[in-house]
């Protein structure tokens, strides 16, 4: 959110009055922050760049009150032989802060309130969109006295008089003690050395990227041309910013210039304002909205939201101007629509069902061994399905394991996260990894979802694991919790029989056994598999199937 500040008879000069905006601005989703007869503060969120400037807001409330038409290509640059300034950049920004977009702007007027309203939106704009000038910062400067083409360099150290201020400083000395050194010295970026990003013309510093201005190029209310740097980390969104500060300025009146970046002999023209095309199906728009409207509904709510659009077959076509950096998709363009229409105007329906909502009675069943276990000492974990074959089977000792009886994740993107979990226990052991520090002993249980295959189907069983960390843990103790859950389940006709298994130690470890089917496993850890999950106290454990299919 960020706060901005308009003086009312500002407003009055475009020919909107108090009430007008107000009643726009709340339609639109713009809270009032405060309000007086002389000024009004807003709150902007962040989606919507375009409204922390002036000429921005009084754009948008003039279209959404019908007093402005949006016309097709209004916002253009004319069409010049050249650009008018050009900036080289060197190779070694590419590592520090890589890109640069320029704008030009020629016959502004500066007077009254809209030199303070153009810092202070460049300022919101850097601190907003620009992430505290970190993605993004702006420097504007009066083009009269800015001599010959550009560089966009970096150097180990020189000095100039920063905005402002009355001497020259070096600059390491504005990082150490300017307070826009101290604020924003973080966004400078370190891998090439320290090494500071500069901006010049043929004879003098113009800024210190991303820090300050140069007092030798200050703007005034007597400066009718300009020059305006967009510097940042992706060269979009600088590319964005210039085309939404370039439409400010059409709005005003001036006169937009081309600057030419040259990367390395290749020159891209900066600012570019281009309308970008989507089509929206007006099934879409009905669905989502839950209103039925026509064709030609839709083009009026998109001229109150500053889109051109026409109908196109069974859907409309949208020209989504140059300032509007926050639409990304059809449903932006949705969203803004419901805003045109007025969601006071959109009926919500009632849920239909036939019957109240009531607890699966397999979570009634889990939350109730839940319970008992909680009675027994154990304190709940939740662990994530994912996981990876390190902690899974090699972290257990289990290093001939068949990769056909378990789900792998396709093109995984992390060694992290490589499989779906078959067990629950190795998920335990790392939670009592993480809780190394904690007062002994530890006791943890979980119950959820593990997975495997069989004959290349996928199998989802419920089960619960159980882990008890401590000096004198034994088989013992974990036969009697076994055992008292067994107990709790009613489960009957069971058999404890002892099993080698490589997680366990030898004699210290059991399965149990139903019918033919073995439903869990319990005993001692082995001292390997303590080792592999950094674990410095004994630990026993312990694994059954409450529901479901799952192999052991």
């Amino acid at each position: 959110m960020a706060i901005v500040a308009f003086d009312i008879k500002d407003f009055k000069k475009t020919g909107l009055e108090q009430p007008r905006i107000e009643d726009a601005l709340l339609k639109m989703g713009v809270e009032i922050e405060e309000k007086d007869d002389n000024e009004v503060k807003l709150n902007i969120t962040p989606n919507r760049p375009d409204l922390l400037d002036f000429n921005g807001i009084c754009r948008a409330v003039l279209n959404f009150t019908g007093m402005r038409t949006p016309q097709e290509n209004f916002y253009r640059i004319k069409k010049s032989s050249e650009p008018v300034l050009t900036i080289q950049v060197s190779q070694e920004m590419r590592k520090i802060r890589p890109y640069i977009a320029g704008i030009v702007v020629r016959n502004v007027d500066l007077s009254g309130n809209v030199l303070k309203y153009l810092i202070n939106f460049t300022e919101k704009f850097a601190d907003t969109y620009g992430r505290k000038r970190k993605k993004l910062a702006i420097g504007v400067h009066d083009l009269s006295k800015i001599k010959g083409n550009l560089t966009y360099t970096a150097v180990e150290e020189d000095s100039f008089v920063p905005l402002n201020e009355t001497k020259k400083m070096k600059l390491s000395e504005i990082m150490e003690s300017h307070d826009k050194g101290i604020a924003y010295s973080s966004t400078i970026s370190k891998k090439n050395g320290q090494r500071f990003p500069i901006l010049k013309d043929s004879e003098k510093i113009l800024a210190f990227i991303p820090i300050t201005n140069s007092e030798a190029t200050k703007v005034t209310e007597k400066s009718t041309s300009l020059f305006i740097d967009i510097t940042g980390t992706s060269i979009n969104t600088i590319n964005e910013a210039a085309a939404l500060i370039a439409c400010s300025f059409i709005d005003m009146g001036a006169e937009i210039g081309q600057v030419a970046i040259d990367y390395d002999g290749n020159a891209d023209l900066t600012p570019t304002l281009d309308y970008d095309e989507m089509k929206l199906q007006l099934g879409s728009a009905k669905k989502t909205l839950g209103v039925d409207i026509s064709e030609a509904s839709v083009v009026g709510l998109a001229n109150k939201m500053g889109y051109v659009a026409a109908q196109y077959g069974k859907s409309v076509l949208f020209y989504i101007p140059p300032y509007r950096v926050d639409v990304l998709n059809n449903q932006d363009i949705i969203e803004d629509m419901a805003i045109a229409y007025g969601y006071d105007k959109i009926v919500p329906l009632p849920v239909v069902g036939s019957a109240d909502g009531l607890a699966q009675e397999l979570m009634e069943y889990q939350n109730s061994v839940a319970e008992y276990m909680l009675g027994l000492g154990y304190t709940e974990a939740i662990n994530t399905l994912l996981t990876n074959e390190k902690d899974e089977f090699d972290n257990m000792e289990f290093h001939d394991y068949d990769r056909k009886s378990y789900i792998s994740i396709a093109e995984a993107k992390t060694s992290m996260l490589t499989m779906i979990r078959k067990y629950i226990m190795p998920g335990l052991l790392g939670s009592l990894r993480n809780s190394a520090g904690e007062t002994m002993p530890q006791r943890m249980f979980e119950i959820g979802s593990v997975f495997s295959l069989k004959n290349g189907a996928a199998l989802e069983a419920i089960s619960i694991g159980f882990v008890s960390e401590h000096s004198k843990a034994n088989f013992s103790e974990i036969k009697g919790s076994v055992e008292a859950l067994l107990g709790f389940l009613g489960m009957k006709g069971y058999s404890i029989v002892g099993h080698d298994d490589p997680s366990f130690i030898e004699g210290r470890s059991a399965e149990i056994r139903k019918g033919d089917s073995v439903i869990g496993v319990f005993g001692e850890l082995h001292p390997k598999v303590l080792e592999n999950f950094g674990l410095e106290e004994p630990v026993i454990a312990a694994e059954i199937k409450l529901v479901g299919k799952v192999e052991y």
